[in-house]
């Protein structure tokens, strides 16, 4: 598990750091209301790639670990054709939505480049879910390092050929080239770590299907708000305000890749492990204090130095206060994040997707009327409010569940 955990981590910190270095030349080279359209249609095809794929990728973190090869083949095709299915229709959906609010693109343009780029994307994120199940985790930090520097290696060249959308394009065209190069070592790691005969536990398709509808589902309600964050602050509140929310939660997920780390780890592991709610209880409160140091640093010591890379485009105040709400939103999630890796370890979805929907119907209206309101720094806001009562629950979760052993999983019911 430490080298999963390790390796996860490494992969977060190089992606927030090239991150930032993106979203920090692409702030200074794009005009402020043309970046973002840039980004409202980024973070329409990321919420519809990243949804489509959480469902069936965390389904093969938790049940690859526990099947032989020739069931970890099935489930890996069965997984890939309802990605492709649900990013299909789920970019068709966030493309239609985009043509009718942003103005910007020539609609069938805006509904192709999303459409393809929730495909792109669902195969981006699902990628390191599937390596991370077959223990080939010490791959992701080169892997995803390489993309990340093409594509910023792209953003000059793209603007210098004038092709338009440039933040878009060079997302696009580096992930392809990661999902290339990460097709090639999942082939290569499908027969390693085989589970002894005591641990293994056969997942049928329908076993599949059915966690990934309710993990989905459930990622569609708590990641949804956030990763469509961008393209509401532009409908709602303008562009520039969009923009200014864009940037700034790059910057912020970096504390969220830390814990988003950590969890996938645990969800592979737990199902093996010997005391698994003392270990999710520790892993929750080591995360806890890594996140906060982090976001100490982020907030007071490197948020200043970007800023003043972003230029006088953007008021540094605002862009400030938003960064330290999203900072702390962050900080709140880690108990939940934490308590979802063990539900999905359990295989208890059911609970992850009520808890998820409870939570949104308190929280959603919030966030739309704090962003209508206060543009970037009410959405985040409302994000922040949203986290702390999913992490609320999550704390709650585990402080119980180290007080009882985890329950059976609840397909096997």
């Amino acid at each position: 598990m430490a080298v999963d955990s390790i390796s996860l981590i490494a992969t977060s910190a190089l992606t927030a750091v090239t991150g930032i270095v993106f979203w920090a030349l692409v702030a200074r080279l794009i005009p402020p209301h043309e970046l973002g359209v840039q980004t409202a249609l980024l973070s329409l095809m990321t919420m519809a790639g990243t949804v489509a794929a959480s469902g069936p990728g965390n389904a093969l973190t938790a049940m690859i670990p526990a099947t032989r090869i020739t069931g970890r083949r099935r489930l890996i095709r069965q997984a890939v054709g309802t990605v492709v299915l649900v990013a299909l229709v789920g970019g068709v959906i966030a493309g239609a939505l985009g043509a009718v609010t942003i103005s910007g693109p020539q609609p069938g343009l805006a509904v192709t480049l999303v459409v393809v780029g929730s495909i792109v994307m669902a195969f981006f994120a699902m990628k390191d879910t599937v390596l991370t199940s077959l223990s080939a985790a010490r791959y992701l930090p080169a892997l995803n390092m390489v993309a990340a520097v093409v594509k910023i290696v792209l953003v000059p060249l793209l603007l210098t050929m004038v092709l338009g959308q440039t933040a878009v394009l060079a997302t696009l065209g580096s992930s392809v080239l990661a999902i290339g190069f990460a097709f090639l070592l999942i082939r290569r790691s499908m027969d390693r770590e085989v589970p002894a005969d005591r641990f293994v536990r056969e997942h049928d398709g329908r076993a599949l299907l059915g966690f990934a509808f309710r993990d989905g589902s459930a990622s569609l309600i708590s990641m949804g708000p956030l990763l469509g964050a961008p393209f509401l602050t532009t409908w709602l509140a303008g562009p520039t305000q969009g923009a200014m929310l864009a940037l700034m939660l790059p910057i912020s997920q970096g504390l969220d890749f830390v814990s988003i780390g950590t969890a996938t780890a645990l969800t592979k592991h737990l199902p093996t492990a010997a005391d698994p709610g003392r270990i999710a209880t520790r892993i929750w409160y080591v995360t806890q204090a890594a996140v906060c140091a982090v976001g100490v640093v982020l907030l007071f010591v490197l948020s200043p130095l970007l800023f003043r890379f972003f230029g006088d485009n953007y008021d540094h105040r605002a862009l400030w206060v938003t960064l330290a709400l999203l900072c702390v939103g962050s900080i709140c999630r880690v108990a939940f994040v934490t308590w979802a890796a063990v539900l999905r370890a359990t295989l208890a979805t059911r609970t992850l997707l009520i808890t998820n929907l409870t939570m949104s119907a308190i929280s959603a209206p919030l966030l739309i009327g704090l962003t209508s309101q206060w543009g970037a720094a009410g959405a985040a806001a409302g994000l922040a409010v949203g986290s702390a009562l999913l992490g609320a629950v999550g704390a709650w979760g585990l402080i119980v569940g180290r007080r009882r052993p985890l329950g059976t999983p609840e397909v096997t019911r």
